[in-house]
């Protein structure tokens, strides 16, 4: 079975010293989704913690996909929901022994870009005393990737997903030519 990867691979002329191997996620995307006012109102979060008005609770963890050819892993920062429980009990024991190896099932509460059904997808989530908990997706595209790693032809493809050569963001801008009073005319 190939994966979404295999099909964007290309040979580009990319060195992989060049390619990205880490990207985070501000927000779990139940926050992202609303404007500035309305994420306000909707709850409280910081760089490790969120928790919305309704009870749901989210916890900032790190997806490491190994690279098969380099050294090293792409790691994903994302937000797992988790019980209200644990993400309580965490942050009464954050950066402390105390945290150390606590475990919980969650979901993951972001889009992955090149993995479409990242979103929602079982995790498992380790709390760390002097890191940031590492997540274990436990179905999957980005499952099957963090157990079998990222070849360098995959991680090329990720990276162009990530960053688009600059012809083609142009080209997204000629397409909403006159959206939102954004016309086309006087931009470089």
């Amino acid at each position: 079975m190939t994966t979404e990867f295999d099909d964007l691979a290309q040979n580009g002329a990319q060195n992989e010293d060049e390619l990205c191997r880490d990207i985070q996620m501000s927000l779990p995307d139940a926050f992202w989704a609303l404007d500035y006012v309305e994420r306000y109102k909707f709850g409280r979060f910081n760089k490790d913690f969120a928790l919305a008005e309704d009870g749901r609770a989210y916890l900032f963890g790190v997806v490491e996909v190994p690279l098969l050819e380099e050294a090293g892993s792409f790691t994903w920062g994302v937000w797992a929901e988790v019980p209200r429980e644990f993400h309580d009990a965490y942050v009464e024991r954050f950066q402390s022994e105390l945290a150390e190896g606590m475990k919980a099932e969650g979901t993951l509460a972001n889009e992955v870009p090149s993995y479409d059904d990242a979103f929602g997808a079982r995790l498992e989530i380790v709390l760390h005393a002097d890191r940031r908990p590492s997540i274990r997706i436990l179905e999957g595209s980005l499952a099957k990737a963090q157990t079998e790693g990222l070849t360098l032809e995959a991680h090329r493809a990720l990276d162009e997903v990530l960053f688009p050569p600059e012809d083609e963001f142009d080209e997204a801008f000629d397409d909403i030519d006159g959206v939102a009073g954004v016309p086309n005319e006087g931009r470089a």
